[in-house]
């Protein structure tokens, strides 16, 4: 299962809206904050203002992935999700502006999006239900077929041919010593 989360960012941040794409760099970090066990905030992905990405080490099972959609989207993509990835997630922004007197790099102030929860359930009775079904109708099918060949076999296979039938007489002979 995946999860997609997308996060916008304005385009202007409040300053000059003629900027242009190449004048314009975010720093983006994603952050969770488990439902249940405390309300420790951890960080679990990040993307520098040159691109590089940076992802925490998580559980076992579920990988998390940051993937810049257009000049001002990001998308959070969270890959084989379990119980342990339910919480809020939200994440921080920094953009950072060149300018175009200096030619330096300036930082603005830091953007916050709004959190989402995400609830991760199972429908473990949903996901048993065909299994459980198929498996006992192989189990009682292969089960009929073995008790039918074993009845034909014995029929075909055990029967004796050379058959004496009993003499007619109520006494068997006994031979004594």
């Amino acid at each position: 299962m995946s999860i997609s989360v997308f996060f916008y960012l304005p385009s202007n941040c409040g300053r000059n809206s003629s900027l242009q794409v190449y004048d314009l760099a975010y720093e983006v970090r994603w952050f969770f904050t488990r439902l249940r066990g405390g309300q420790t905030t951890t960080q679990v992905a990040s993307v520098d203002r040159f691109g590089v990405v940076k992802t925490e080490t998580r559980n076992s099972s579920s990988e998390i992935s940051i993937e810049r959609i257009d000049t001002h989207k990001y998308l959070l993509n969270i890959f084989g999700t379990q119980d342990s990835d339910s919480g809020e997630y939200y994440c921080m922004a920094t953009p950072w502006y060149l300018s175009a007197s200096t030619g330096a790099w300036t930082q603005a102030g830091e953007l916050t999006s709004s959190r989402v929860f995400l609830t991760v359930q199972f429908a473990v009775w949903d996901s048993l239900k065909l299994p459980l079904l198929y498996g006992a109708a192989a189990s009682l099918g292969v089960g009929l077929f073995s008790l039918v060949l074993g009845l034909v076999c014995a029929q075909c296979c055990c029967r004796n041919t050379t058959h004496t039938p009993r003499s007619r007489n109520k006494l068997m002979d006994l031979e004594m010593d």
